[in-house]
């Protein structure tokens, strides 16, 4: 996923998607990229409120597994060791390669 959480639709897309995938059965893993990355921040989690982050908290908890590029998290001052919500690991593009290479589908969500 690429686009931010608030001005495009992707996130509540990928948030349905995997969460239907994942009670399926599947292993499902999101890769966080560009804009993509404050979806992951753990102070977007707001107690009276289904932000991005608490939604993807939850799927984390349902054995999702949340990835997050480091550099678009540096470029954005996000400190990816820890300003993402828990259970989100940093990673890379070159790990997002291994992980399309070995994946049985890989579907993209940008603008």
């Amino acid at each position: 996923m690429f686009s931010s959480p608030i001005q495009f639709q992707n996130t509540d897309t990928v948030y349905e998607f995997a969460k239907a995938a994942v009670d399926e059965g599947h292993e499902v893993m999101v890769f966080c990229d560009v804009d993509a990355v404050y979806d992951l921040v753990a102070s977007q989690i707001l107690p009276d409120q289904k932000t991005p982050a608490k939604k993807f908290a939850e799927l984390i908890a349902k054995g999702v597994h949340f990835l997050a590029c480091r550099e678009s998290a540096r470029l954005r001052g996000i400190d990816s060791k820890k300003a993402l919500i828990e259970g989100a690991i940093e990673s890379s593009l070159g790990e997002l390669a291994l992980l399309m290479d070995q994946s049985d589908r890989v579907v993209a969500f940008g603008i």
